[in-house]
């Protein structure tokens, strides 16, 4: 007779389970519950590898993007748009590819009194939203491009970048703490100029002028407004000018519009003034007055009486220019932007000079000048706009 075992069912009622049928029930549960847990863990880990390796892909295909928009490159870009008051990071870079196109040289010894001016501010500590925003570099960019023009050798350019740019924010610095206004140049001219009174580049020039002829034809001459837009970076060529005003156009289309009419208000002022028509075609006429009317292009609201103005002060710089130069000339240095930051200073004084047209018609009653002088000019044209 074979003997069956009893099943652990028959042992006991079905309403009360045996201790072994528990054990095993929970021990059955844990062991799906281990499963589930390591599944999703195993997925979790999968879906993390994966959006890390997404990630390290994008990283790896955007490095120059990672580049471009580090915050001292950021900085730096927004230091060279911010010469003619554009803060873009884009412009900055469209103006020194333009400058690129025209003296390689020139835009990498810029980059670098930029690139200083920017380390050195951000190194003493001073006002972090001016480094942000590129008013602490803008002034070392033009540094670079005088110093590579004016400077006898490539070594002395580097020195006199490196020594300029290191300078250009303490001086602007100061001034800030001095007055309200805003400081436009005056730190490039100041540091600049000091090197330049010992070298007088302009008096090697005046050596050799008359060994060279100059030949200037009429499209020079009509092109020269363009010339006069990238004189501003101390550049004579019109190519770069048309790419400085795509630059503009890309922040603001009317400050464009501003930049290329004040240039060639300044030239016009030059032809009519009759002056070395090369020194027009060159552009030397277009840059203070370009400058000129883009401050009123930024800090104007647009109107036709603010157009106006803008002309009129541009007509302003360049006969200021004239007087400037020649001063200047005398002791071999050129003028660079003084007459841009003189006009400019007094530009933003006309809102709060609603009481001078009386003061201002007794001075020219009194004091008739023969040839009518810049200043003369200049608060003729201050009285103008507030009487209109």
């Amino acid at each position: 007779m074979k003997w069956y075992p009893r099943s652990p069912q028959a042992a006991v009622p079905a309403h009360q389970p045996s201790t072994m049928a528990r054990t095993l029930t929970v021990l059955s549960h844990f062991h799906q519950s281990l499963k589930t847990s390591n599944t999703l863990a195993h997925l979790g880990s999968a879906c993390f590898s994966t959006s890390n390796s997404n990630k390290d892909d994008n990283n790896k295909q955007s490095f120059p993007s990672v580049i471009l928009h580090a915050p001292e490159v950021e900085t730096t870009s927004r230091s060279i748009g911010q010469v003619i008051f554009l803060n873009s990071p884009r412009s900055g870079n469209v103006i020194l590819a333009s400058l690129a196109l025209a003296d390689p040289m020139l835009a990498l010894l810029a980059t670098f009194g930029a690139g200083t001016s920017v380390g050195t501010s951000k190194l003493l500590g001073l006002d972090e939203n001016k480094l942000k925003n590129g008013l602490l570099g803008y002034n070392g960019f033009l540094i670079g491009c005088a110093s590579s023009v004016f400077a006898s050798s490539l070594p002395f350019a580097v020195v006199g970048t490196l020594a300029g740019a290191v300078a250009t924010p303490l001086v602007s610095a100061s001034l800030s703490n001095m007055t309200k206004v805003p400081q436009w140049t005056w730190g490039f001219n100041f540091v600049m100029l000091t090197g330049l009174m010992r070298s007088r580049p302009l008096m090697a020039d005046t050596a050799t002028e008359e060994t060279i002829q100059h030949t200037t034809s009429f499209s020079d001459v009509l092109i020269s407004p363009l010339a006069g837009v990238s004189q501003i970076f101390v550049v004579n060529f019109p190519l770069s000018g048309m790419g400085i005003l795509a630059a503009t156009s890309l922040y603001s289309p009317g400050l464009a519009l501003h930049a290329l009419g004040g240039s060639t208000v300044g030239c016009l002022v030059g032809l009519t003034l009759g002056t070395d028509i090369s020194n027009v075609a060159a552009g030397l006429w277009g840059y203070n007055s370009a400058l000129t009317s883009m401050v009123i292009g930024t800090f104007y609201n647009d109107s036709v009486k603010t157009r106006m103005f803008s002309f009129g002060a541009a007509a302003g710089a360049a006969v200021l220019f004239d007087g400037m130069s020649t001063l200047c000339g005398a002791y071999g240095v050129p003028c660079l932007t003084l007459p841009f930051c003189t006009v400019a200073t007094g530009e933003l004084h006309c809102k709060i000079a609603s009481e001078l047209p009386n003061h201002i018609m007794t001075i020219i009653y009194f004091n008739p000048p023969p040839h009518t002088p810049p200043i003369y000019l200049l608060v003729l044209l201050i009285w103008s706009y507030n009487a209109f």
